[in-house]
């Protein structure tokens, strides 16, 4: 089943799976999407909202590359490729990837489950998009790039 994907709007991509039954382990995502998780205190933390409103105003980039998005909050309402997560999901992403309750941290993951890139700080998506660019397999899948 296709599920278009949204934090807390619809931001629009789409991936196999269901996002309740993944958000621990990411492993319905292997091979398919690469997740790039937003990391907050608070679903109201400015600088998840910032980045939010960034990733919409490049919402093609996002699709072409096969990205699903997850905000992870310590307070709040998480989600996970447009579904909510609970907050024993979002404790077991934090502590997969060592994340304080507090920090703000964006991580992109690699369509093979691994970390690819980890800021601390509003990211700049032409520096997300330059690492997934410069993979092997988005060499190969460019060529098909529709958006």
């Amino acid at each position: 089943m296709r599920l278009a994907f949204a934090l807390t709007v619809l931001i629009g991509s789409s991936t196999l799976g269901s996002a309740t039954a993944v958000a621990a382990d990411l492993g319905d995502y292997l091979w398919e999407n690469r997740p790039l998780l937003l990391f907050a205190p608070t679903d109201s933390d400015p600088r998840l909202i910032e980045t939010i409103k960034r990733i919409e105003a490049k919402r093609c980039d996002v699709a072409v590359r096969d990205m699903v998005i997850g905000a992870v909050v310590t307070e709040g309402n998480s989600t996970l490729d447009g579904q909510a997560i609970d907050a024993g999901e979002s404790q077991q992403l934090r502590n997969r990837f060592a994340i304080g309750e507090n920090a703000f941290t964006v991580l992109l993951i690699g369509k093979d489950g691994g970390e690819k890139l980890r800021v601390n700080e509003i990211p700049d998506l032409r520096a997300v998009f330059a690492v997934i660019d410069g993979m092997p397999m988005r060499n190969r899948e460019a060529s098909s790039d529709r958006c």
